[in-house]
């Protein structure tokens, strides 16, 4: 941090170590105008004063009595409370490997003596405002993920304890519909309810699974499925959102222009549905009203591949990011977490999950899977 003394600001703090009195003389006045500067003429007084703090650099001679350079290098990188403090090492060596030697002990650079103040001021300041640099990244990181670790916390706790309430919900229509006084229009609602209090519980067991996806317990069941049913299912799933924005969903074979026969694929059914589920969701909502959505399915070697390709463009700030987890553009009400649960559930499953961009105005996704017996 920059510090005023007497009116002036100061840019750190530099510790120099150096045992030859007109060396400490140039480097100080050449640094004394813009940090505060420590002296050290022994290298056994660096490790008790730069193990206080506020050390931004230390300026340290190769050779000296006693301890030299590189043994008070050495120690300073073993001792975490001075590890992370630049050294540059200042010497009248001239060979690659005493600056080899220097590098693998964790200087960050050398200056040769003699040389210029000019030199020795822009090499400090280069070298303190790197570390500020990587200390302010170091910390923005560490915040990010306490802030991550936060969030997935109260993500599971809030998941956990949802299902205790919705288990009531669950109940209560049931064991209404044991009544015959209600109409048929009554009867439609509580199983509307019923209906919906499942799907609820399906998302909150499949959060779960994601988590345990995520940290490699998932305990796949893998089964012979038929891509083709699969997609017909979760198309009628959605077919109030496709006829209100007019879409056509057409589902073709490789060598076929339709879909009368199975695509076997090898994964786990629920884990299947909820994929494309999510895939075409996305397509759906990202294609242009009165346009069509096609899906391919063929044989890829040992894979089967379904591409699924819509109107519509992702943005090119997400490309790159497309399947990552929390990456949304657009929605007022988007998590982020539909292709990237989609993206993981596959990967699970043994196969692949890819973005085809390449073609202006539409978007495809390609989502690969074992074949049986492969």
């Amino acid at each position: 941090m920059n510090t005023v003394n007497g009116g002036t600001v100061k840019e750190g703090t530099i510790l120099l170590v150096d045992d030859q009195p007109d060396q400490i003389k140039v480097i100080k006045a050449a640094l004394d105008q813009h940090f505060f500067v420590k002296v050290a003429i022994r290298g056994e007084l660096v490790l008790p004063i730069a193990a206080e703090g506020g050390v931004d650099l230390i300026l340290l001679d190769i050779l000296m009595p006693g301890m030299d350079g590189y043994e008070v290098c050495r120690r300073l990188k073993e001792n975490p409370r001075t590890a992370e403090t630049p050294v540059i090492f200042l010497t009248c060596k001239d060979t690659q490997d005493d600056e080899t030697v220097g590098l693998r002990l964790g200087a960050v650079d050398f200056i040769r003596k003699p040389s210029s103040a000019s030199v020795v001021l822009a090499r400090c300041r280069n070298t303190i405002s790197h570390q500020r640099v990587k200390e302010d990244l170091r910390r923005k990181n560490e915040e990010l993920r306490l802030a991550l670790k936060v969030r997935e916390d109260m993500e599971r706790v809030s998941r956990h304890d949802l299902k205790g309430p919705l288990s009531g919900i669950l109940g209560l229509p049931e064991i209404m519909l044991l009544d015959h006084n209600y109409t048929d229009n009554q009867r439609n609602l509580l199983k509307l309810i019923e209906r919906s209090g499942y799907i609820m519980l399906d998302m909150i067991n499949r959060s779960l699974d994601l988590y345990k996806m995520e940290n490699n317990t998932y305990q796949l069941r893998s089964e012979d499925c038929d891509l083709v049913e699969i997609l017909k299912h979760v198309t009628g799933g959605l077919e109030k959102l496709i006829q209100t924005k007019r879409l056509k969903i057409v589902i073709t074979l490789e060598g076929s222009d339709h879909a009368a026969g199975p695509f076997q694929v090898r994964g786990e059914r629920m884990l299947c549905y909820s994929v494309f589920y999510n895939v075409l969701l996305n397509a759906i909502e990202a294609s242009n009203f009165n346009s069509e959505i096609r899906i391919h399915l063929a044989p890829d070697g040992d894979m089967g591949a379904a591409r699924i390709t819509n109107s519509g463009e992702v943005p090119e700030a997400i490309r790159e990011r497309f399947f990552d987890k929390y990456v949304t553009h657009g929605k007022e009400h988007g998590s982020g977490l539909g292709t990237y649960s989609a993206w993981l559930a596959i990967k699970t499953q043994g196969g692949r999950m890819e973005l085809d961009a390449s073609q202006p105005g539409q978007t495809s996704v390609i989502v690969t899977l074992p074949r049986p017996g492969r």
